[in-house]
């Protein structure tokens, strides 16, 4: 009989939310740039050093980190905070994020190696459904995150296809926003590719044939009183003598000209197939 597990930790109940001070060992700190306000995060080394290796290498490694206190200039603490509890296994939904949350999720997840997290992202901005007032904030986050191309081009293809399909949203947020270089010049770069998106999503049509005057081509399809084409070249069951058709002669018989010479015979109909390429 297997030994039961003598112990079951929930990260987040046990080790984090409960009781992060008598244990934890790392703290990471945080300064408001607009009042100066300071705050920090209390967090476990080990913890995340299992759950990311540029921690291991932080805390463990050859050159590890000599301070328990981390300042952290390129976050927020808002960020870094739903950082952590990812790596503490907490359930994070990502749909109720929004677009700069998102961005700024993905360059942590970057900096700490999490692709994981990082296809997470990039999957649930381009399954995200759009609404008229998220396109042009979606456009800004996409470009100021344009050095991380993956996150970028999602959020750009699913703000563009949401204005390609409704092209009067354009005009609304026209309407509603406040015109400066900071809203125009995101909206126009939007516009354009939607439009772009338009133009190679509808293909051109694809030319008729010259020879049996069909789209898509009948080349190798049966002659019939449907499709006969005045002058167009067939041949008998795909091989042999090229023929060209002259008239109908009947519901089942066609005469046809023999290597484009005067002469000509006459054959059952179903007998020819196009000869078109």
């Amino acid at each position: 009989m297997a030994v039961p597990n003598i112990q079951t930790v929930d990260l987040v109940a046990t080790i984090r939310d409960i009781s992060p001070n008598p244990t934890s060992d790392v703290s990471f700190t945080f300064v408001d740039q607009s009042t100066g306000e300071k705050s920090e995060l209390l967090a476990h080394k080990l913890v995340l050093a299992c759950g990311s290796s540029v921690f291991m290498a932080q805390f463990y490694g050859l050159i590890k980190e000599k301070e328990d206190s981390i300042a952290v200039k390129d976050s927020s603490i808002t960020t870094f905070k739903v950082f952590l509890d990812i790596l503490y296994n907490k359930k994070v939904p990502l749909k109720s994020m929004d677009f700069q949350l998102l961005g700024e999720l993905f360059y942590l997840a970057g900096k700490y190696l999490l692709d994981p997290l990082k296809d997470a992202i990039v999957q649930e901005v381009s399954t995200r459904k759009m609404v008229t007032e998220e396109v042009l904030e979606g456009a800004k986050v996409a470009e100021t995150h344009a050095h991380f191309p993956k996150f970028s081009e999602a959020l750009l293809e699913v703000c563009s296809s949401y204005l390609k399909d409704n092209p009067e949203s354009a005009l609304e947020m026209c309407d509603n926003e406040e015109v400066s270089e900071e809203n125009s010049l995101p909206l126009h770069r939007l516009m354009a590719r939607a439009n772009r998106t338009k133009q190679k999503s509808t293909p051109p049509p694809a030319p008729i044939c010259s020879n049996c005057k069909h789209d898509p081509c009948l080349h190798g399809e049966q002659l019939t009183i449907d499709n006969y084409v005045r002058g167009s070249t067939v041949n008998v069951d795909g091989f042999g003598t090229v023929y060209k058709t002259v008239k109908l002669e009947g519901p089942r018989v066609v005469s046809v000209h023999i290597n484009n010479y005067e002469n000509f015979c006459i054959g059952v109909i179903t007998r020819f197939k196009f000869c078109c390429k």
